[in-house]
């Protein structure tokens, strides 16, 4: 007789954040794919949201972007945003400047969809 067990696996530590070197008309354009066609929820950059503070675009699309790459990670999603942006394993709030509400939503966003997957079993 054999036991099923789950595995967590913890996911702390990725985010997507924007590249600072690249210009931010072609950052712009990579979110406008984020929200408008790749499902990134980016009602938290609108005015008097959240993240909308600092107003610049790329703190928006590192927003932006980790929330699509936290959101899709699982079933394919990347953080390569046509090369705007990348995966750091520094805490984004030493990277950004982001108030701590924003950045809290952010932190929840590492936690979701973390549904186990058949790796993540061991039969003993």
């Amino acid at each position: 007789m054999g036991y099923l067990i789950f595995v967590a696996k913890a996911e702390f530590g990725q985010w997507c954040v924007a590249d600072g070197q690249i210009p931010d008309n072609v950052i712009q354009a990579a979110v406008d794919w984020a929200c408008q066609t790749g499902g990134a929820d980016c009602s938290t950059i609108q005015p008097n949201q959240p993240c909308f503070l600092p107003n610049t675009v790329k703190d928006h699309a590192s927003v932006v972007f980790n929330n699509y790459y936290q959101r899709y990670k699982r079933n394919g999603g990347s953080c390569n945003f046509n090369s705007t942006a990348f995966i750091t394993q520094t805490d984004p709030s030493k990277q950004l400047y982001l108030n701590p509400f924003c950045y809290s939503y952010l932190s929840s966003l590492i936690n979701q969809n973390l549904e186990p997957s058949v790796s993540d079993y061991l039969m003993i």
